[in-house]
């Protein structure tokens, strides 16, 4: 079981996927915004950040940069409509590990997890 910050605006999606990732077996926080996200991680710690790039306060982007400044070691995924090959370039300089394009590929989300959970998930 990993334990996951959901990070995404769009109040029905991340129901919808803080229940599904739930019932995949892991323990899950869903926050509505980057700035929320980033208070939590101030007295929280998690395995993985499964983040949206368009979000309200600050893009995902500008998100993770400010999480690899404290934390190196989370595995961090962006999730996004949004799907150039510039698009994936910079998702992986601003430091996430992988992206998932909107709509996202569940079973492939499953699997990345699953091989996350014996490697770098803590539970």
């Amino acid at each position: 079981m990993c334990s996951i910050l959901l990070v995404e605006d769009h109040r029905d999606t991340r129901r919808a996927f803080a229940t599904l990732l739930r019932s995949w077996g892991h323990e899950v926080s869903a926050s509505e915004s980057a700035d929320s996200g980033l208070t939590f991680l101030d007295d929280n710690e998690v395995d993985v950040i499964l983040s949206d790039i368009g979000l309200p306060d600050q893009d995902g982007y500008e998100f993770i940069a400010q999480v690899r400044q404290k934390n190196s070691e989370v595995v961090a995924i962006a999730v996004s409509a949004y799907f150039t090959a510039a698009d994936r370039r910079r998702v992986h300089d601003a430091g996430f590990d992988m992206y998932f394009p909107k709509p996202v590929d569940l079973l492939d989300l499953r699997v990345v997890l699953s091989r996350m959970n014996s490697h770098a998930c803590r539970r």
